[in-house]
């Protein structure tokens, strides 16, 4: 029960002057979620001269189609399995930390994307994910086949 309401208030704490960054809502909401446009996520991890790549493989996954379900349970632009989502969630949370965004921002945004599919997740999170998993390449495992087709 304690645990319970320490919890209901953590998540209604209202920021004050200086503790909120203009982040997008982590669910897609309205957005056109069909984009050829480059990464919205340009920040650590983003590695320019892998760009074209990223893109080559969102294509042959979703057709850049960040909504996409196209074989379950894989979903989202590059094609997310349930549980690599739950991890890039956690990824996300803690990258938002390491750039500064405040810590009940960074949980609040990591529980969201935790508990929602991958395919309605704003495209920010989505580009976001995918850098951090991509990992300077290290991460190219997770696209084997599209990522040989690149």
């Amino acid at each position: 029960m304690i645990a319970a309401l320490a919890l209901t208030a953590a998540l209604t704490i209202t920021p004050t002057a200086g503790e909120w960054h203009d982040l997008p809502d982590p669910i897609a909401g309205g957005q056109k979620m069909h984009d050829k446009a480059a990464s919205l996520y340009k920040g650590p991890g983003y590695v320019p001269k892998d760009n074209k790549r990223r893109l080559c493989i969102r294509f042959f996954e979703s057709r850049h189609a960040y909504g996409a379900k196209a074989s379950e349970p894989y979903r989202g632009a590059y094609q997310l399995s349930p549980a690599m989502g739950v991890g890039a969630g956690w990824m996300v949370q803690k990258s938002l930390r390491q750039q500064g965004v405040p810590k009940w921002q960074a949980i609040y945004i990591g529980r969201i994307l935790r508990s929602e599919p991958v395919n309605k997740w704003a495209k920010l999170y989505q580009d976001h994910a995918f850098w951090l998993i991509w990992d300077n390449g290290k991460g190219r495992h997770h696209w084997p086949n599209t990522d040989r087709a690149c």
